[in-house]
Parts: C-alpha cells; sequence; structure tokens
C-alpha cells in the first residue's frame, strides 16, 4: 500500500473490523427530519441572491419553511421546539457590549413555502433574495408534527475560506491588542475540516456558529477572522465566515474529482489510479479485515521481540527498551489530503448555500517536490468552486505565498528549484486572464517561519482586492502590474499597467512623474531590486534596473554587464524574494517572468519518480553553484576596475601613472596569490616551465613599476 495517502489518516481499531461498512453515510443516527448543520443558530445568509434551504425527511412527506423576522412567530417557534427558557440573571458587573443601530432597515417579507420530500428523503425551496440587514432573522420548518427552527439568522456577505495552515493558523503579531477590540457580533464565523473519498451530502463534524467577540475571537483562525473583520468594518453588513482550511494539503484535495478526472497527464493519471486502488481496498471488508489481522501479527511478533530485549537488558542491568508497534493502517478514503478529499467533505455539503466568493490560500505544500502536479491541480480549483456553487462568475481571491527559506539566493540556484516561485508563477499565470480572480501578492510578509506571524497585511491586501473588484469600493487594491517588454541595444525594457484606482484618480500621461505610473521602490530612491535576466543559452544573472523612457513612455530597463542580448527577465523569483517594488500605498508588485520556458520537474508521487528527480535537481544545482561563482567572479572583476578607475579620479593630481600603478598592483596581487594558495602552489611547482614563465612575469611588473615611480618624479 502507498503510505502517502494514509498519513495522518483517521485510525480504524481493529475491535471495529466487523462492524465496517462499505461506505460511510453523513445521515447514519441522524433523525429523518432535519436541516443541514450549516444551518446552525447564528448563521448568515448571503444577501441579493436567491437563500436555498433545504434538508431531509420522509420520502414524500410535506414540508414547509417559513422566512421571517417576526418575532413574535420566531420566539414562539423557539419556544415550542425548546420549551419556556429562564431568563439569565443580570449580572451586577460593569461591561460595554457593542450594538448596531440601523436606519431605515430593509423589510424582509415573510414567507412560507411548501414542497415534498423526493423519494429519497431530500428537499428543497428557494427564498427570493433579500437585502443585508441586522435584524434578528428565524428560519422555521415543519413536517407533521415536528418543527426545526434556526435562530439569530442575519442576513450579509458569506464568504468561504479554504486552503492550508496560513489560513488556518490563529496567532498574528499584534494579537493581543486586536482581540480585545474584537466586538464585532455582526460577524460570525464557523469553522472545520474534513476529508472524504466521495461527495458527502452534509458536514461530518460538530460544528457551529459563533459571533465575534473578545472570548470567540481568540480561537478564530488570523486571516479569515482578519478578513472577515476589514469588510464588516468597511460595507457595515453582517459578513459569515466559513474556514474549511486544513494545515498540510496539496491542491488536488480542493478539486471536484471530476475536474481532476479530466486532467490528461501520466502523473495526475497515476496519482488517481493508485488513490482509487487503495480506496477499493478499504470498500472491501474482508480485505480490511485481513489488512487488520496481518498488521495485529506484526504487533505480536514486535511484542514477542520486545519481551526478549526487556530480559537481555534486565539481565546486563541497562534500562528496559521502549515498545514500538508498527504504525495502524489507516483508512485512505479519508486521508489527510487525498485527491477531492477536502473538497468532498466541506464544499460539496454546502453547496446549496448562498456565498459570494472564495478566499483561498493554499501552495506552501506543493513546494516540495509536488509543483509539477500543481501547474495541473492549481486551475481546477477556482472552476470547481464556480461549479460546486453553480456561479461561473464566483470571486475567486488567492493569496500567493509569503517569503520563506533562505534570503537573497543566487539567482543561478533559485531558478533550478524554488518551489515556490514556481507556485506564484502557477498562481498569476492561471488568474491572469480571469475576471473574477486574482493572485494577491504577500511575499513581503514573510520570514525564516513558514508561518510567518504578519497576517494583518494578507488580509489587508486580500480585503483591498475584494472591496475594490466585488464591492465596487474606490480603492486602490494592487501593485504595479507587468504589461509588456522590448528588447533593444542590449536591454531589456518592461512597460507596466497601473492600479485601476490610480487610472482613474490621477489619469496618467507619458508627461506624468515615473513615481505615479511605475513600480518604485518602497524606501524611496533606493536601488531597484529583484530582477534577474537571461540570454538565450537560459542562465540567468542578477540585473541591474532603473526607471527611464523608451520613446517617450515610462519603463524599467534592465542590463548586466555579463549579457550582451538579454532575451527574458524575471521578477522575485525566489522563496524568498529580494523584490522591493510597490505600487500607491506600498502594495508589492506580483512576481512575474517573461519567458515561458520549461519549469524543471519537481514530483513524488512514487518513490522511483521522487528519486530520479531529485537526482536530476542535485545535478542542476550543482551546475547552478559553479555558474554563480564564475558570474560573482566576473562580476567582481569588472566592478573591481570600475571602483578602481573612479578612486584614481578622486585622487587629485594623480593621473595615468596613477592608474598603471594601481594595474600592475593588482596583477602582482594575483602572482602573490599563486604562490599562497597551497594547492595551487604545488601544482605549479611540478611544472617548471610554468614557474620559468611566472618569474619572467614578475620581473616585468617589477621593471613597469619602476618606470611608473620614474615617472611620477618627473612630474612637476
Amino acid at each position: 500500500m502507498h503510505a502517502r495517502f494514509l498519513l495522518l489518516s483517521i485510525l480504524i481499531p481493529a475491535v471495529a473490523i466487523a462492524a465496517m461498512v462499505p461506505a460511510v453515510s453523513a445521515d447514519d443516527g441522524l433523525p429523518a427530519f432535519r436541516l443541514p448543520k450549516i444551518f446552525g443558530d447564528g448563521i448568515v445568509l448571503q444577501q441579493e441572491k436567491p437563500i436555498t434551504v433545504w434538508g431531509w425527511a420522509d420520502p414524500g412527506a410535506t414540508v414547509a419553511v417559513t422566512l421571517t423576522q417576526g418575532m413574535a412567530k420566531g420566539e414562539q417557534a423557539v419556544i415550542d421546539v425548546y420549551g419556556e427558557q429562564d431568563p439569565a440573571e443580570p449580572s451586577e458587573e460593569y461591561s460595554v457590549t457593542a450594538k448596531y443601530v440601523e436606519t431605515n432597515p430593509p423589510k424582509l417579507e415573510e414567507k412560507t413555502l411548501e414542497t415534498k420530500a423526493g423519494s429519497d428523503g431530500r428537499w428543497k425551496v428557494e427564498f427570493p433574495p433579500a437585502k443585508a440587514s441586522f435584524t434578528p432573522t428565524w428560519i422555521i420548518a415543519t413536517s407533521g408534527d415536528e418543527t426545526l427552527v434556526v435562530q439569530n439568522v442575519l442576513i450579509g456577505e458569506v464568504w468561504v475560506c479554504a486552503g492550508q495552515s496560513n489560513m488556518g493558523w490563529s496567532n498574528f503579531n499584534r494579537k493581543p491588542r486586536e482581540i480585545d477590540s474584537a466586538d464585532f457580533p455582526g460577524l460570525r464565523y464557523i469553522a472545520w475540516h474534513d476529508s472524504w473519498y466521495k461527495p458527502l451530502d452534509d458536514v461530518r463534524n460538530n460544528i457551529r456558529w459563533q459571533e465575534c467577540s473578545p472570548a470567540s475571537a481568540e480561537r478564530f483562525s488570523a486571516v479569515p477572522y482578519l478578513y472577515g473583520m476589514y469588510l464588516h468594518r468597511c460595507l457595515k453588513v453582517p459578513v459569515g465566515v466559513i474556514n474549511v482550511a486544513r494545515g498540510g494539503t496539496l491542491g488536488q484535495t480542493w478539486c471536484m474529482r471530476d475536474e481532476l478526472d479530466a486532467i490528461d497527464n501520466v502523473l495526475m493519471n497515476t496519482v488517481l489510479k493508485d488513490y482509487d486502488t487503495e480506496t477499493a481496498i478499504w470498500d472491501n471488508p474482508a480485505k480490511v479485515e485481513q489488512i487488520m489481522i496481518e498488521w495485529e501479527k506484526e504487533c505480536e511478533a514486535k511484542r514477542a521481540e520486545h519481551e526478549e530485549k526487556v530480559k537481555q537488558a534486565q539481565a546486563e542491568g541497562k534500562p528496559e527498551p521502549r515498545l514500538r508497534l508498527p504504525k495502524q493502517p489507516g483508512d485512505p478514503r479519508s486521508g489527510w489530503s487525498p485527491p477531492a478529499g477536502l473538497f468532498n467533505a466541506t464544499i460539496m455539503p454546502i453547496r446549496q448555500l448562498g456565498v459570494r466568493g472564495v478566499l483561498y490560500y493554499q501552495g506552501e505544500n506543493n513546494n516540495f517536490m509536488r509543483w509539477t502536479r500543481y501547474e495541473s491541480t492549481f486551475p481546477k480549483v477556482p472552476v470547481s468552486f464556480r461549479k460546486a456553487f453553480g456561479d461561473e462568475s464566483l470571486p475567486f481571491g488567492c493569496i500567493s505565498q509569503p517569503g520563506w527559506g533562505t534570503f537573497g539566493l543566487d539567482p543561478e540556484i533559485a531558478t533550478i528549484a524554488e518551489g515556490y516561485a514556481i507556485v506564484r508563477d502557477i498562481q498569476r499565470r492561471a488568474l491572469a486572464d480571469d475576471p473574477n480572480g486574482w493572485m494577491i501578492a504577500t511575499y513581503p510578509t514573510g520570514n525564516s517561519y513558514i508561518h510567518p506571524g504578519e497576517k494583518q497585511p494578507v488580509a489587508e491586501y486580500a480585503s483591498l482586492w475584494a472591496l475594490a473588484n466585488v464591492y465596487d469600493k474606490p480603492y486602490q487594491w494592487r501593485g504595479t502590474k507587468y504589461r509588456e517588454m522590448v528588447r533593444k541595444d542590449g536591454k531589456l525594457y518592461l512597460f507596466f499597467d497601473v492600479d485601476p484606482q490610480v487610472e482613474e484618480q490621477f489619469n496618467p500621461t507619458d508627461s506624468s512623474p515615473a513615481w505615479l505610473v511605475l513600480p518604485c521602490p518602497y524606501q524611496g530612491k533606493a536601488p531597484i531590486e529583484g530582477f534577474i535576466v537571461a540570454g538565450e543559452d537560459r542562465r540567468w544573472y542578477p540585473a541591474d534596473a532603473r526607471q527611464t523612457k523608451l520613446e517617450g513612455k515610462h519603463c524599467i530597463e534592465l542590463s548586466s554587464d555579463l549579457i550582451d542580448e538579454p532575451v527574458a527577465a524575471r521578477y522575485g523569483w525566489a522563496n524568498w524574494p529580494t523584490g522591493n517594488l510597490v505600487g500607491r500605498e506600498r502594495l508589492p508588485m506580483p512576481t512575474f517572468r517573461t519567458d515561458d520556458w520549461p519549469i524543471v520537474e519537481g514530483v513524488n508521487y512514487t518513490k522511483e519518480a521522487e528519486a530520479a528527480a531529485k537526482e536530476n535537481l542535485a545535478k542542476l544545482k550543482a551546475e547552478a553553484e559553479i555558474q554563480a561563482l564564475d558570474r560573482k567572479v566576473r562580476q567582481k572583476m569588472i566592478d573591481l576596475s570600475r571602483l578602481e578607475t573612479e578612486l584614481q579620479l578622486r585622487k587629485l593630481g594623480t593621473g595615468m601613472e596613477g592608474m598603471v600603478s594601481s594595474k600592475l598592483d593588482r596583477i602582482e596581487t594575483i602572482l602573490t596569490e599563486m604562490v599562497e594558495d597551497e594547492w595551487l602552489s604545488r601544482n605549479i611547482n611540478d611544472k617548471p616551465e610554468l614557474v620559468e614563465r611566472l618569474d619572467v612575469i614578475r620581473e616585468a611588473i617589477d621593471a613597469a613599476q619602476s618606470q611608473v615611480e620614474a615617472l611620477k618624479q618627473e612630474q612637476p
């Protein structure tokens, strides 16, 4: 069996073997008449979209659903279901609670819709769209003599947050201060994560909506909470955040299985085939029983072996060894990040719910020898969410990875296998022409920790994207965007589009100052950093960059002392980019590349494929290290000559003699290095003819130095 799909799986105890069934149903042990678990007290319903309420009942049963803001009817329904509740004892402690005061709130027309459950027990009703409001709303469903009620419902904006640990991480810088002020009862949060090999009808976890308060927000994930908070405060409507992120997940788990099946390449076909083979085994109780029997045999053998080791240790007066049993086989059907697994268990159960958009923060785990599959799977992620929620224009904001790893890595090495750079590039290209999608650049928020604490800027950048693009707010929401490149006279000229709000507010022209229309270093008049260039040989070098004009149009000029004819450029291409360019309001310019050259393969879907990929990467990295050293030496020689010239020109009264003397000193230094380098001098001494030639050169240098000194003496 392939252990990669068993990692962190739900373990199945041996005593449960006899009770195993081919599939797990979300309906087991639940009442026949029920609502889906997402419809809990405190839910936020999406405004200005049809409100769908669904559930289950006995086949053919009549179901009536009422959506009302009538307090008397709502409170009576609560009493009918839960009985009279004793009023809470008033507290004598001083406290302050934030409340919302609405002026002329929109009125929700009370409606009751009837339907019948189908032969499979499913039923559904659809209410017309409603306006956002803080007015308490109730959902009351009845069937026969049974009543279900959902209370404390609000109507506003609903966002789904998905991804991995940086979306699920709760800690962030300055959290104590922010949490103490997190008094927003109109901001609601619900979170869970789960995985299953087939689409589920309902959520399997016990979940509940929570109002945002200093007590509850302490447990909220950082980015979803901060993102929702920014939207809530700006839009002044209720906001519901649904967070289904799970740490360590791959892009493949956030896709519909149908979309994965449509990928036509050997890698993904192999991954899916292997996974189907594993899950088929665990759909067969007899095979599962045999697996567990074999595991128990291995455990018994280990216990017997351990007993002998204990006896030997006691006889020798040594400490007793620990008993280490073989890992219990896990059910791959509910693995940690299998193909479509998280999508099946978290998105499919709520696909009928109205939502405004999706905020996605994932990609770190595809950095580790999995970026080749990401080329195929990530483009399927926004497609899958839009198909599930039945909205082809559903907004999809993708937060790209923060900087992480080694800062300032040589470009020769960074362009070989810096997975973060590749992942960012895949995300950028996949969303480049998506009118409702965007890659949100966050690399300046990184540090040497894979979970950086700077989550507020991440949420701020994401909220600016949503507020400007989804809600038409006049905010600057992105850095300057690369548009095109021109090659001319051994240099590259890059042209950019400005933030749409800059375009609208300032109407920039060719005569506008460069800082208005071009990306600029966030340190002010600092040198531009982060660009690399390559020639036809596809060997990369750091680029000298400056703002300039070409044919009267603002652009950034790129060049290198070491390339006569550069043909391609990249910006921010590293796990932790050195790029320092920002647009207006210090919004980072997204990383990009002008080339479409193939990316080196990073795969681990089988041990053989992983070994071959690692061997190839190690070879390429070794070559890159040599190229980096060669480039540094050549660049230093050029830089030294320039510095030498500048030094002599700055020395008042120094003429040609000073320059010649300086260069002769450099040659003499090189000759001295040949003597002082133990390895080099030993090899040179084995070649008498070479030693003789070097002696001649040294004598010539001494003679030349004497002539220079004589010329200096002749100067008045």
